[in-house]
């Protein structure tokens, strides 16, 4: 993979899920991948861009919007149906999977870790 940008990152997301409901723009997923991206920066303690995302950062980034957007969809449209794709409870599970897999991504990346000396007088 080559290196990713948010806007880029945006598109997967509507490549990976099917039918996106015309209510979420695509604002709204460059703000959902720039959301994960922050956190991502603040767990690892590693500078994350926007404009050039490294592929070590890639599967975590995106699997972990995936599981946002997905949550998204629920609290949009609730238990509905969109074309042959029935959302709602699956919906969420399937942000629960998507979740899952990018935390244990987002973990073998590292931790920012602060060791703090206490003086006592």
């Amino acid at each position: 993979m080559a290196n990713l940008t948010l806007v880029t990152a945006a598109d997967i997301l509507q490549k990976t899920i099917p039918n996106i409901p015309s209510a979420i723009s695509g604002a709204q997923l460059y703000d959902i991948v720039d959301r994960v991206r922050l956190r991502m920066e603040d767990y690892t303690g590693a500078t994350i861009g926007s404009t050039a995302i490294i592929t070590l950062y890639q599967p975590a980034l995106i699997n972990l919007s995936t599981a946002a957007l997905l949550r998204l969809i629920h609290l949009q449209g609730g238990d509905t149906s969109m074309a042959d794709i029935r959302i709602g409870r699956a919906a969420l599970d399937s942000a629960t999977e998507f979740e899952k897999m990018g935390i244990e991504e987002m973990r073998r990346l590292g931790m920012k870790s602060t060791i703090t000396k206490v003086y006592s007088t």
